[in-house]
């Protein structure tokens, strides 16, 4: 799948409807570096390449999603930043603090 911030022009054509996503694998990786993103990041214990750009657009398009009264469905992989709980908490912060 292209990035977010490319798919954002069909997203706004379905504008409102609920947002479903999933991020699976940091864009330094390519399409097909599930493998060696899977090598660099094991233990899967910290953030090890931290996607601001990524985390910031998701959360634009989340705020923007639940403001219109529909809901935002977001699973992340491990291979996103290198710790899955680590994102979804680096997430949820950049959701609070708008």
């Amino acid at each position: 799948m292209p990035p977010t911030e490319a798919q954002l022009p069909l997203l706004r054509a379905l504008w409102p409807s609920p947002f479903v996503c999933r991020w699976n694998l940091h864009r330094r990786h390519g399409a097909y570096g599930y493998e060696s993103a899977k090598a660099q990041y094991a233990p899967f214990d910290r953030l090890q390449d931290p996607d601001p750009e990524t985390r910031a657009h998701l959360a634009r398009v989340i705020t923007g999603t639940c403001g219109a009264g529909q809901s935002a469905y977001v699973t992340i992989n491990n291979k996103a930043e290198g710790s899955a709980p680590l994102s979804v908490a680096a997430l949820g912060a950049a959701l609070a603090t708008g």
